[in-house]
């Protein structure tokens, strides 16, 4: 070893040796961190049009819940102009409390034709829809009819309150302009569902 490197070596003993000699008291509290896991309050399942019948030959609307029912993938087949598909999946919430459930897109679409959209309504449990707004690209549920909506193409947030007991529904809108190319794979959007108790 070098005489410098044996300095640093001799520098850094010296000043370990003497921060534990200046700490005459060292003192030792237990605390005891429990976890105890509980199944999940706010859970999502398939809605009612989940395995119907989707556009083109044999194609459905897909709906996969996970096991634990935490996680779901959909899968649709718009075509052109506006394709609305109605209560896909649900989100419900099992307990007696209220939560705060917010949506947040962190994956946007994209790959579909430039001026597509792709909206995900939320609906409080067996609302009425009242589409309006006639041309294909203005096509939209009734603003005063939905709880909130998720622009799937950007990274945004949508937050509803899941009273006690209560679900809300999952529509979702694909206005795809007619003129333009087809993708030729799937385009995904990834979307995080967060909740928190309410208060």
């Amino acid at each position: 070893m070098d005489d410098t490197r044996r300095a640093v070596v001799l520098a850094l003993a010296a000043t370990i040796i003497l921060s534990i000699a200046f700490s005459s008291v060292f003192v030792y509290y237990p605390i005891t961190a429990q976890i105890s896991p509980v199944s999940p309050p706010v859970i999502l399942d398939s809605g009612s049009n989940a395995g119907k019948s989707d556009l083109s030959g044999s194609n459905t609307i897909g709906v996969s819940i996970g096991t634990n029912k935490t996680s779901a993938t959909i899968t649709i087949h718009p075509t052109y102009q506006a394709s609305y598909y109605e209560n896909v999946t649900i989100i419900r919430n099992t307990d007696s409390k209220s939560y705060t459930v917010t949506l947040k897109v962190y994956t946007a679409v994209s790959g579909l034709p430039s001026d597509s959209k792709v909206l995900l309504y939320l609906f409080s449990k067996g609302a009425t829809r009242s589409l309006s707004g006639w041309s294909s690209n203005n096509l939209a549920p009734a603003s005063d009819s939905y709880l909130a909506v998720l622009d799937l193409t950007q990274t945004t947030t949508a937050t509803v309150t899941l009273s006690g007991g209560s679900i809300v529904e999952v529509d979702i809108l694909v206005y795809i302009p007619e003129g333009y190319k087809m993708p030729t794979s799937t385009v995904t959007a990834n979307i995080y569902l967060v909740y928190t108790p309410s208060g």
